[in-house]
């Protein structure tokens, strides 16, 4: 069968169309430009596929065991985003975790939807932990609403039930959207948790990019029951997806794929899943292992993810030996692994982690209530709002997000009241140099 990088290879006709560089090589010196084309005979048409990219979607979908797989370009963000528009009607109240991406809370201010949050328990250090099927059974129950978007893994690794939760979204008539853009390597290896994909979410989105040897903003959207609206998906895929989207991108979307399926992706996890497991083990005085393993509703954790104590201290020491981490945090530091890693690498953050004090955490889940929310976030948007200094908006309700990137999970966001609480952690955040999103000194809110 033959792939796209295959098929825009062996275009070599001369380009009186897009784009403008006109693929000539030695303009930049650069060979990708050799494999950047626009919608010609031969290239197919994301938005309307009948050839080659629905030959390599369907191909996609079989190796997945979904009933429908599409390439995304513009990450993860748009598939969360037509995925949640698909499936509501302007002004619905949604369930949501609280911990999910910034691109969900989005959807709901594009929608005009009502947010109910299931908040996660969190620990003193606070990492999430996972959603308790029994949070969404009584949620369900109270509400009656029609979809759940949840993530799993989270940015830490936390993986939920997914399969229980599945369960009780289905016996309430619930569309159940999994977010697990952090998990898009679960399914190629049983050393790994299983993905949402098997576990009975209906419809499921991954960032390829972040986990897999992909290219930054690929990612794909699964359809994985009959009660997603397939049609609707489509629909607002083409409202969320470049009108012109990247070859470049979607053929490294399909060359990832069918990498991951040959023997040669399979033994390259086989091989990064026992360097990490070393790594692990002769690290485990400063990393968080596997001793939260249901608690709090987490029912596995993804090695993956490797959770160095200390924040902006063990982030200084990891750029002083020239590595960069994922993310810096108020208590510790996180660094993403993958296949794409080597030997070399481990060995060099091994060598950054035995300058650091061993320390001896209990992680210890605790309760989270949910914010007051007194508007929705697009009643809240449309309100006009003043700028008022953060340690003087307390009861007031927000006209902002506010929240660090990564990993994008807001603080606050539009339509939720100001507590003490809230100001006092955005304030650490600030005190010790964190950029926070959405406010400077000041944050806009409505009396």
């Amino acid at each position: 069968m033959t792939t796209l990088k295959e098929r825009l290879e062996a275009i070599d006709t001369y380009p009186f169309h897009m784009p403008g560089h006109k693929r000539n090589e030695e303009l930049f010196k650069n060979p990708l430009f050799k494999q950047d084309f626009t919608e010609i005979k031969g290239t197919d048409d994301l938005h309307h596929p009948e050839e080659i990219l629905k030959a390599r979607m369907e191909r996609a979908a079989e190796i997945y065991g979904t009933e429908k797989t599409y390439f995304l370009i513009n990450g993860s963000t748009c598939g969360l985003l037509a995925a949640v528009s698909a499936h509501t009607a302007i002004g619905d109240t949604i369930l949501m975790a609280r911990n999910c991406h910034k691109s969900v809370y989005n959807a709901v201010f594009l929608r005009n939807l009502r947010p109910v949050y299931i908040c996660p328990p969190v620990t003193y250090q606070g990492i999430s932990g996972g959603i308790d099927p029994k949070d969404v059974e009584a949620a369900l129950e109270k509400t009656g609403a029609k979809v759940f978007v949840m993530v799993s893994p989270t940015y830490e690794g936390i993986v939920s039930d997914v399969e229980a939760i599945s369960k009780v979204c289905h016996r309430h008539n619930c569309l159940l959207i999994a977010d697990e853009a952090h998990g898009a390597h679960f399914g190629f290896s049983d050393n790994f948790p299983k993905s949402a994909l098997k576990s009975g979410a209906d419809v499921v989105i991954q960032s390829l990019h972040k986990t897999l040897p992909s290219l930054t903003q690929t990612a794909l959207l699964h359809i994985c029951s009959n009660r997603a609206d397939r049609y609707e998906i489509e629909k607002y895929l083409s409202i969320y997806q470049s009108s012109s989207p990247s070859y470049i991108l979607l053929s490294a979307i399909d060359e990832c794929i069918e990498y991951m399926t040959e023997e040669r992706g399979k033994a390259a996890m086989e091989c990064y899943y026992s360097l990490l497991m070393s790594f692990r083990e002769e690290n485990r005085g400063c990393i968080m292992g596997d001793n939260i393993k249901n608690w709090g509703g987490v029912y596995d954790t993804d090695p993956s993810k490797i959770v160095i104590w200390g924040g902006k201290e063990a982030a200084a020491a990891l750029r002083a030996a020239e590595l960069e981490p994922e993310m810096e945090n108020l208590f510790y530091t996180l660094a993403l692994t993958s296949i794409g890693d080597r030997t070399e690498g481990f060995k060099r953050l091994s060598k950054a982690l035995s300058g650091l004090e061993p320390v001896n955490i209990r992680l210890k889940f605790m309760p989270v209530n949910a914010p007051k929310l007194r508007l929705t976030p697009y009643e809240a948007g449309l309100k006009k709002g003043e700028a008022v200094f953060l340690g003087e908006s307390t009861g007031r309700i927000a006209q902002a997000a506010a929240y660090i990137y990564p990993p994008g999970i807001p603080i606050i966001n539009f339509g939720e009241e100001i507590t003490e609480q809230t100001i006092d952690l955005l304030n650490k955040y600030k005190e010790k140099g964190f950029a926070v999103r959405g406010i400077t000194d000041k944050i806009s809110c409505i009396q």
